[in-house]
């Protein structure tokens, strides 16, 4: 590591050269961290008048904020009035005003000036990515990992933590494992885990169905987590989706954008019904872990985890979905899953 080398001084007068030196190694500092800048107006200026000599008095004035810029020019004013740039001589990053004649001491000197402030823009994007990967790991459960999804993709609550290629570089076709005729019951909502990791754009939200009595109607929508590892607000509902009784795939377009974090994807219900999704050992585990069980020192291994794919709320009339999810919701765990899906755009 390069560093500049700085010595500690002996007592010796202070060189204009040791100076220089240090304003250069702050400039370089400002350069690399990309340092904010903040407008000032009306910025009153203090008299230096305490020299032995009276007639040095009230020449020298200096600002509270040091560190302005040349460029905007700084604008001074004696009384509200601006003053001709000719009468003094400034040095903008002290935040000094040096006039040639001494003023009034009545005089209130002020100035409009751009400076250097205590933020980093640098510092400010490092801090967002580290806030949302954050916010992102607190509420991670296992099944997760970064996951860069392409357009056209379809999102749903499967694991992300996988690999769709074999060690030999062909392809893994068993990366998961589909459901198909799932039934669920009208008046349904379901809510399961959706970590997004990266800013992502959905066009579609997508439902596919094995077979029903009659025409089905469905919706898919976005509940954001709660901070207890729960759905909370609702943040995007999907037109309903109408699927013809025989089956097929149904579509609604969608114009949603999700910042990296943590989600919940949920579907509504309108009719009974035997939908395709994915089954238990491919979709995001909710897990729950009792150390008092697994610590026994026992020649059969007892289980320890508890898991749950989602939340389900039974009984919630079709229509708008509800916000928040209802509290009657609770965890449920099943072999098979009804999936919604989204379509990244």
């Amino acid at each position: 590591m390069a560093i500049t080398p700085y010595r500690d001084l002996s007592s010796e007068d202070i060189l204009a050269a040791h100076v220089s030196g240090l304003q250069h190694s702050v400039n370089k500092i400002e350069l690399v961290l990309d340092m904010k800048t903040s407008q000032t107006t009306g910025h009153q200026l203090r008299p230096v008048d305490d020299q032995d000599d009276p007639s040095l008095r009230f020449r020298i004035y200096e600002g509270s904020i040091r560190g302005w810029l040349e460029e905007p020019e700084p604008i001074i004013y004696r009384n509200g009035s601006v003053v001709d740039p000719n009468d003094y001589v400034i040095s903008p990053a002290h935040g000094v005003v040096v006039f040639h004649q001494q003023q009034a001491s009545t005089d209130e000197i002020t100035a409009d000036f751009t400076h250097i402030t205590a933020g980093s823009s640098v510092i400010e994007s490092l801090q967002s990515g580290i806030d949302q990967y954050s916010a992102l790991l607190a509420n991670n459960p296992g099944g997760t990992f970064h996951f860069y999804p392409v357009s056209g993709s379809y999102l749903t609550h499967f694991r992300r933590d996988y690999n769709p290629l074999h060690p030999d570089g062909s392809v893994n076709v068993d990366t998961h494992s589909p459901a198909f005729a799932v039934l669920v019951y009208g008046n349904t909502i379901d809510a399961f885990p959706f970590p997004v990791t990266t800013k992502t754009r959905f066009k579609q939200a997508a439902m596919s169905l094995n077979y029903a009595d009659s025409t089905v109607n469905v919706k898919v929508g976005i509940y954001q987590d709660n901070g207890s590892m729960r759905p909370g607000r609702l943040l995007y509902e999907s037109p309903t989706i109408t699927i013809p009784a025989e089956g097929g795939w149904g579509y609604a377009d969608v114009n949603w954008e999700l910042d990296p974090g943590f989600y919940w994807i949920a579907r509504h219900d309108g009719t009974t019904a035997y939908w395709n999704g994915l089954g238990q050992q491919s979709v995001i585990p909710l897990v729950s872990f009792n150390a008092v069980t697994f610590l026994r020192d026992l020649a059969e291994r007892p289980n320890p985890h508890t898991y749950y794919g989602g939340y389900r709320a039974t009984d919630i009339p079709f229509g708008n979905m509800p916000d928040p999810y209802p509290a009657s919701g609770e965890l449920f765990q099943r072999a098979h899953y009804c999936s919604p899906w989204l379509v990244v755009e």
